[in-house]
């Protein structure tokens, strides 16, 4: 009997060396192995650099696509929001992307071009002409279908200093690739405020109220409806959520006050009654007055 559990003892003894062998290779091979997120080859010096409250250099110098110079601040009239979008026009797939799904958020959206906001697209490779500014401006002016877009939506090209100047100031990250023969960058949009100043990064796949309140929150109120000034007011943009959420202390306050102005207007409702009651009562108590009637016009008798 002993040597029964001698031997499962040892038995024991020798799985649980096993054991323990098995998870220190499984340890050692997790650890030796490569990371799994690893910035791809070519795209270490793209990215973007979130520069919030940054202003543009409104006096760098472009084409249009009808090959029309322009400063940038021709595109900001203190008044209309404007998003930017930094591409370039020979991009093979991520820029008409971006576009397209540009297009379709702002249909879903209903807002107005040249009214509620404008668009920028500017291309960052020098070389590209105002020709091909034109042919993407026809392409997605058409595919938009709203009246006002042509000349809502802007394509500019330039030089390499103003480019420059323009994505440095939006903290966009790029870089040509000569073995591909193209550009690695990102897609954002980049919501500025009237005057000039960057309010917010929007990824692709945006939801249509999320640009829509980026838009009046960029405005700072010279856009979009009450409802959305009081929305902004309770919310703020979570940008790992890509959407608005609420903050608590604002909803508090916004309760209080809803509260504080049902408890006025009915606490004004009882007085008004009550006024009204009052009047009423002392009307009833008055005194009535003399008679009041038809003076009489029968004449004495007179006897001879």
């Amino acid at each position: 009997m002993k040597t029964s559990t001698n031997q499962r003892s040892a038995s024991a003894r020798n799985t649980l060396t096993r054991v323990g062998l098995c998870c220190c290779a499984l340890v050692a091979f997790v650890s030796a192995a490569p990371p799994t997120e690893q910035v791809p080859k070519g795209m270490e010096q793209v990215g973007i650099d979130q520069k919030l409250g940054a202003q543009l250099p409104l006096d760098a110098e472009f084409l249009d696509s009808q090959a029309q110079p322009h400063r940038l601040r021709d595109y900001f009239d203190g008044k209309t929001p404007v998003v930017l979008t930094l591409n370039y026009y020979e991009c093979p797939l991520l820029c008409h992307l971006q576009w397209e799904d540009l297009v379709k958020t702002l249909q879903l959206s209903k807002l107005t071009p040249t009214k509620d906001f404008r668009i920028v697209t500017v291309s960052f490779d020098p070389l590209e002409q105002p020709r091909l500014a034109a042919a993407k401006k026809d392409a997605y002016v058409k595919q938009y279908g709203h009246p006002m877009a042509d000349a809502g939506w802007n394509f500019l090209c330039g030089k390499q200093v103003s480019i420059e100047r323009l994505t440095g100031a939006a903290g966009f990250r790029y870089r040509y690739d000569p073995n591909e023969k193209q550009f690695n960058h990102a897609a954002t949009l980049i919501i500025c405020s009237p005057e000039g100043k960057i309010s917010r990064y929007l990824g692709l796949n945006t939801d249509p109220d999320v640009l829509r309140l980026s838009l009046v929150e960029a405005s700072q109120g010279k856009t979009g409806s009450l409802f959305d000034q009081l929305f902004l007011w309770c919310y703020h943009y979570d940008p790992n959520r890509n959407s608005y959420a609420p903050v608590a202390m604002r909803i508090m306050q916004m309760g209080g006050l809803l509260t504080l102005a049902t408890l006025s207007l009915f606490l004004s409702g009882l007085w008004m009654m009550e006024s009204r009651r009052r009047r009423w009562l002392a009307a009833r108590a008055a005194p009535a007055g003399p008679a009041t009637g038809p003076t009489s016009t029968t004449q004495p008798t007179v006897h001879a």
